[in-house]
């Protein structure tokens, strides 16, 4: 069955789990109860990474801290949903009425490969994700020993304010620390592939305006001026729809860039000690793996968005516009003009995302992984 809209129905539960949906049940209570649940997990797990500083815990400390770092990046980007709910929603209901005013064949196949392709992209990163959170709690070892004070090992290291060593109480600790941290990875995956899916709405809507913008010359004299008159009003409400977009995720985007960075580093440094250790090593390397796609997902979403700009100003001179009249051909050049201003997603509005961020991220995290290697 062809799909009707961008968004998948696994990104539609994720935003009515949390609470970002527009007819969404408990917009009140589903935020304070994630925010709660979230804020505690971190509290115990920073606690932890305090009362085990030394250098003799250090890889155990940098993979606690990739993991408190990563759980601290999703509950501040949840955050900044939260803030701008509003906005959000309505990204949402344009992005419903621009499937509502798809009128050709060719333009709705167009949407059609857009929208099969984002939900490919759910199903995979949701796949990866889940991939690493077996793995990662398929390979734990020494489930059973104690730690060095005598407490029961579990699945995310924690200090909590009650005694778990006993059965049943240590099970269902296990049992929620799998269940949230399946849960969070789950979240994390979804708001990546909701931002995929809002480029590649945006992609379909531009490669439509190019499209038309090659049938101009076929139009009937009459219903020229409207039909390039109707593509000025499409491309400046692709334009508040792109605004729309960095202003809820820019900042999501700095505070990713600057996240990915330390825990890149923190992971690489884990398997550049942990080579002799084939155990450790299934462990962290999904994660690492995922993390580098995480990064490079958020780059390439601004790379792809930027290519994909630059086509309205081709495709309008590639168009028979010297057989215009003066009227009509005013109308094309501020089309033109418009899309001289690359249409671009950034990290805090001042670092725009591409491929070469996505090497700036690299670098630095290889930078930082050499200074590890040489202070252990």
């Amino acid at each position: 069955m062809l799909p009707t809209r961008t968004i998948d129905s696994r990104i539609e539960f994720t935003l009515r789990l949390i609470g970002v949906w527009p007819d969404s049940s408990c917009k009140i209570l589903l935020p304070a109860f994630w925010a709660t649940v979230m804020m505690a997990s971190q509290i115990f797990q920073y606690w932890y990474i305090y009362t085990h500083i030394g250098i003799d815990t250090l890889p155990d400390l940098l993979y606690c801290l990739s993991l408190c770092l990563s759980n601290t990046l999703l509950f501040l980007k949840v955050n900044v949903l939260w803030l701008n709910r509003r906005i959000v929603f309505d990204i949402l209901m344009t992005m419903t009425e621009d499937w509502n005013m798809l009128s050709s064949i060719s333009s709705k196949t167009q949407m059609v490969d857009k929208a099969i392709l984002s939900h490919r992209f759910s199903k995979c990163i949701i796949g990866a994700y889940t991939c690493m959170i077996l793995l990662g709690i398929a390979n734990m070892k020494g489930m059973d020993s104690l730690q060095a004070d005598g407490q029961r090992q579990l699945a995310v290291k924690m200090n909590l304010p009650f005694d778990y060593n006993a059965s049943p109480i240590y099970e269902i600790v296990m049992a929620t620390q799998v269940l949230l941290q399946y849960t969070l990875a789950i979240m994390a995956a979804m708001l990546s592939a909701f931002t995929v899916s809002l480029v590649l709405h945006i992609a379909g809507q531009i490669e439509i305006i190019c499209q038309e913008l090659l049938e101009i010359s076929v139009t009937e004299d009459e219903s020229r001026i409207a039909a390039l008159r109707t593509l000025v009003n499409k491309h400046q409400r692709i334009i508040a729809f792109v605004d729309s977009v960095e202003n809820v995720f820019c900042y999501m985007s700095l505070m990713q860039f600057f996240s990915n960075t330390l825990v890149i580093c923190f992971l690489g440094f884990l398997i550049m000690t942990s080579l002799d250790s084939n155990l450790v090593l299934v462990k962290i390397t999904p994660y690492y793996i995922v993390v580098n796609v995480e990064a490079f997902i958020l780059c390439f979403t601004g790379e792809y968005l930027t290519s994909k700009s630059k086509h309205i100003s081709q495709f309008a001179y590639a168009s028979l516009w010297y057989e215009l009249k003066p009227t009509e051909s005013k109308i094309l050049m501020l089309l033109i003009l418009r899309s001289q201003k690359q249409l671009t997603i950034t990290a805090g509005k001042f670092v725009e995302l591409s491929l070469e961020s996505f090497t700036q991220i690299l670098k630095a995290s290889a930078s930082y992984m050499s200074v590890l290697r040489v202070m252990y």
